[in-house]
């Protein structure tokens, strides 16, 4: 059997896991002293209430090999394939990780990595297609091609509230993230070739959230998309978005998600963002 395992960086509607049966593998927050696992002592509405205390550093990493390979054993047979779909290896170790874990299980399954060089909804999208195609009798040749044209093709743009959280986690420089937070500008954050760049700095909310449109449109214009909007404790502001989506792009499909804990630690609150993808892969 096929058991497709995506990790905590992976944001999705819920439901989603249950009805295309795959795994979320935990994600390891640190907040002060204590390390989390998502989904396990942690949940966003407990992340949140933590966040209020503004001393406190949020702080994720990657999965030991020997945590991964246990939650595997945990969820899979023996003689059974593994699909582990993860977190770009260039804003996580996770991926390699999970390839070390892979060799630890070489004897009881067969365990194959898939570097999706993104993460967010995009895990959710390639885990959904993959057990799709895997139903329609796909081999998993063919499932990994499909994956491989969706990384290609798959297009990533959020804006975030401050850098500062991007700061602490490395993701920018200090002298960037002070110049934003000192001006009150709207960085727009941008995946790019499997990393996240900021593209652009704008005046406010509404401006930001107008550029991330134009951005995608500017990409896709009226070809047939699936969008999937994120946000991080900002449900007003995905609201707005999804209106806006809907009268500028051919959408058909569009989900609304919050962002995992993972990924909002190293964004911060108020992170709001598209993912997008063509309808035909």
């Amino acid at each position: 059997m096929l058991r497709i395992i995506v990790d905590g960086s992976a944001d999705m509607p819920d439901g989603w896991a249950e009805e295309f049966q795959f795994e979320i593998l935990p994600m390891p927050i640190q907040i002060g002293e204590k390390t989390y696992y998502q989904g396990e002592d942690i949940d966003t509405k407990l992340f949140y209430e933590l966040l209020e205390d503004k001393s406190v550093q949020p702080k994720s990493a990657a999965p030991s090999p020997t945590r991964i390979a246990k939650f595997i054993e945990k969820v899979a047979d023996f003689g059974d394939t593994v699909l582990s779909l993860n977190v770009s290896g260039k804003m996580s170790s996770t991926v390699t990780m999970a390839r070390h874990a892979a060799r630890d299980l070489k004897d009881k399954m067969e365990m194959v990595v898939f570097d999706s060089e993104a993460g967010s909804a995009v895990l959710a999208f390639m885990a959904r297609e993959a057990r799709l195609r895997e139903k329609a009798g796909e081999s998993l040749e063919e499932i990994l091609s499909v994956l491989e044209r969706i990384r290609d093709k798959v297009m990533v743009v959020l804006t975030v509230d401050s850098l500062e959280f991007a700061r602490r986690s490395g993701r920018v420089g200090t002298l960037k993230a002070a110049l934003t937070s000192l001006l009150k500008i709207k960085p727009i954050v941008t995946l790019n070739e499997g990393a996240l760049d900021v593209s652009e700095l704008v005046r406010t909310r509404r401006k930001s959230l107008e550029s991330i449109v134009s951005q995608v449109e500017g990409r896709f214009g009226k070809t047939p998309v699936k969008i999937a909007i994120v946000h991080a404790h900002d449900q007003e502001s995905a609201d707005i978005l999804k209106e806006m989506v809907e009268k500028a792009l051919n959408t058909v499909e569009t989900v609304f998600t919050e962002l995992s804990i993972s990924v909002a630690a190293n964004l911060g609150p108020k992170t709001v963002g598209i993912v997008a993808m063509p309808d035909q892969i």
